[in-house]
């Protein structure tokens, strides 16, 4: 049957109406044509056997007219009561004037006359070739016409009569075509609703319909082939996807395990050159402890630069927006690196020009890292000349941006690399004889961090010799005084704490200035707090070093080796800091920091006691994840000096002794 969705529109009812339609069009030409020529015809034939009969009488008018007797004129005339369509005529002279007459004189007056469908024949009166007189005759057409009237009222309803059958017939007859073209259609819309392509149309007559069925099934035939082969490659696509994540899961929780593997070792190396360090050393073995400490911060870059690049790769580095001093900020950086270039022979220059402004929102971590990445890698391969850092603000209403120029006198990049450097471990030099280091994901790095803070990093050919990089970020700008203030308290309480106390070592100080200062604090002369710290820590080692580290600092160092030591340690004694390890057996940093800040809330132990983090682990939301726990700050192994000391600067200062 066929689907009901068609309705009046299927193309049954529709080849019904064609076949009617053109039976009704030829039908109605053919009984027009008909018609007209019986309507001709009927008319000729009267008014040719009227004038006929007027032509006898004209002949038979001679003598009375020759002879001038109206009278038997008129006796002839009235014969023409025998033509019932004849209703006037009259027999006129050549000066115009009447000499006989039959019928009323106005036609008007007849009954059952129609003068419209009247017609006039005007016959010659002769004697011996010369006209004496005229016969005119009027003859009524109005009963040819009727006639036709009715004819035509007959051959109409014949006509309405055979369109019908024409329809009826052509439904009946065209359901052999159309009923195979429903149920294909029925089973069209079936396949399409269920996808089932399993399914194949049977019909057996020879005809371009059964080529139509035999072009559906075998479009059945390849599509459940192509859809059977579409199933095994998703099916083979969801397992690979499977695979591939479960391999970058397995990546993640490997690069996450050997950061922690590795930088636990690496807390008990650093930790002990920085105890070795503050002792009395002979200049050889000073320069021994110096290469190990530059080969422990070269390896330690690479882990950072490897576990960087794992985390935007899985989309999971997050980017903070918090303010910054930028001023103070590129100082920092050009004090870190004034050593180095000196030490090459290197001027390094920065200039920052008008109207960038001192204080910017953005990520501190990530810009300085871009920053120093750029300018460490400009020193690095420039032996002779100068590296300079210019700072602009591009001047645009409607998305001002911040742009940093690093240009150095460096050999240059090849043009064929000048893209390539960008990528993802590439490196400019891969001969076995390359001068530098490095593991080729730092401008990879870089790149993509810029691209997070919808900015760009690109390279231009210095013209004087060397090259040029431009790192450029949108300007979000604070407003001074007052309100950088309350953007400054906007930040996590840690976070401000720790930038104001950083930003109060640096006021109205050469930021060159703090690195001697920050070296001198490490080697024993910093202030000491009075403070007391519990040190939850499951290694040996990195217990002897971070006691040893605090020694200089604070007054009172408890050490305990799991967390359910450090829960039940914290009820008994009063802390003012407690650095917990994150990985630890028994009980894990994260739990016992839950239950120590459980303990401050309901049973008001120690609560101004601040928990510190420490953990090897250095992936992507870490430091989000154990301050959403209650922790107040976090530290990264290895622990530095610095670190500690910042960590005290910020939160103990008016503890100071």
């Amino acid at each position: 049957m066929m689907p009901s969705r068609f309705g009046q529109h299927s193309i049954h009812r529709h080849l019904a109406k064609v076949g009617a339609f053109i039976t009704g069009v030829v039908g109605g030409v053919f009984l027009l044509i008909l018609l007209g020529v019986s309507l001709v015809s009927s008319r000729e034939e009267l008014l040719e056997s009227t004038s006929a009969l007027a032509s006898v009488l004209a002949s038979n008018l001679t003598a009375s007219v020759a002879f001038r007797d109206p009278g038997t004129a008129a006796e002839l005339l009235n014969g023409l009561h025998s033509a019932p369509d004849v209703i006037r005529a009259s027999l006129t002279l050549p000066d115009g004037s009447a000499f006989a007459e039959f019928g009323q004189a106005d036609l008007s007056l007849s009954d059952g006359v129609n003068v419209r469908y009247a017609e006039t024949l005007i016959i010659p009166v002769a004697l011996e070739g010369e006209r004496i007189a005229s016969l005119s005759v009027v003859v009524d057409l109005w009963p040819v016409y009727q006639r036709l009237i009715g004819v035509s009222v007959l051959a109409g309803l014949l006509w309405l009569a055979g369109v019908l059958a024409a329809y009826l017939l052509s439904k009946a007859l065209n359901a052999r075509v159309t009923q195979p073209l429903a149920s294909l259609a029925a089973m069209m819309a079936e396949v399409t609703a269920r996808e089932d392509y399993s399914r194949r149309f049977s019909y057996r007559e020879n005809n371009e319909l059964g080529l139509v069925v035999e072009a559906f099934n075998e479009l059945m035939m390849r599509t459940e082939d192509r859809e059977q082969r579409m199933e095994s490659m998703i099916a083979a696509l969801v397992k690979a996807r499977d695979d591939a994540e479960a391999a970058a899961r397995s990546k993640t929780s490997f690069l996450a395990n050997m950061s922690h593997e590795i930088r636990t070792p690496m807390n008990g190396v650093m930790g002990m050159i920085a105890l070795l360090k503050r002792s009395h050393m002979s200049e050889q073995q000073s320069a021994y402890f110096e290469t190990i400490e530059r080969s422990s911060e070269a390896l330690l870059t690479i882990i950072d630069d490897i576990l960087d690049f794992t985390k935007i790769e899985a989309g999971r580095l997050i980017l903070i927006q918090e303010p910054l001093d930028l001023v103070d900020s590129i100082a920092s950086i050009e004090a870190l690196f004034s050593e180095t270039a000196k030490q090459k022979g290197l001027q390094l220059h920065v200039d920052i020009g008008e109207g960038v402004p001192r204080q910017i929102v953005g990520d501190p971590g990530r810009i300085r890292q871009v920053l120093l990445n750029l300018i460490g890698n400009a020193i690095k391969f420039t032996d002779e000349g100068s590296v300079s850092v210019f700072v602009r603000r591009i001047h645009d209403d409607v998305s001002p941006r911040l742009r940093f120029n690093i240009e150095d006198t460096g050999p240059g990049i090849h043009p064929e690399d000048e893209e390539r450097i960008f990528g993802e471990f590439f490196q400019a030099d891969v001969s076995l004889t390359r001068a530098h280091g490095g593991t080729g994901l730092g401008l990879a790095i870089a790149r993509q961090l810029a691209t997070l803070m919808e900015g760009s990093i690109g390279y231009q050919s210095n013209p004087v010799g060397g090259s040029i990089f431009v790192f450029e970020i949108p300007l979000l700008e604070t407003p001074p005084g007052e309100a950088f203030d309350r953007a400054i308290s906007a930040v996590t309480a840690s976070q401000a704490r720790a930038e104001a106390a950083r930003l109060a070592r640096l006021t109205n100080a050469d930021a060159a200035d703090a690195a001697p200062e920050i070296a001198q604090k490490a080697n024993g002369s910093a202030p000491r707090y009075d403070v007391k710290v519990l040190i939850a820590e499951d290694s040996e080692v990195n217990q002897f070093i971070i006691r040893e580290l605090l020694a200089d600092f604070v007054t009172d160092i408890e050490v305990v080796a799991d967390g359910v030591a450090a829960v039940e340690t914290f009820k008994s004694k009063a802390f003012d800091l407690v650095l917990m390890d994150i990985q630890m057996p028994k009980m894990d940093g994260l739990e016992a920091t839950r239950q120590i800040r459980a303990l401050q809330r309901t049973e008001s132990i120690n609560p101004g006691c601040l928990i510190v983090g420490l953990s090897a682990h250095a992936m992507s939301s870490d430091r989000e994840k154990y301050l959403a726990e209650g922790m107040a700050d976090y530290l990264t192994k290895p622990v530095r000096p610095t670190a500690l000391q910042e960590v005290l600067d910020a939160y103990f200062e008016t503890r100071s002794l």
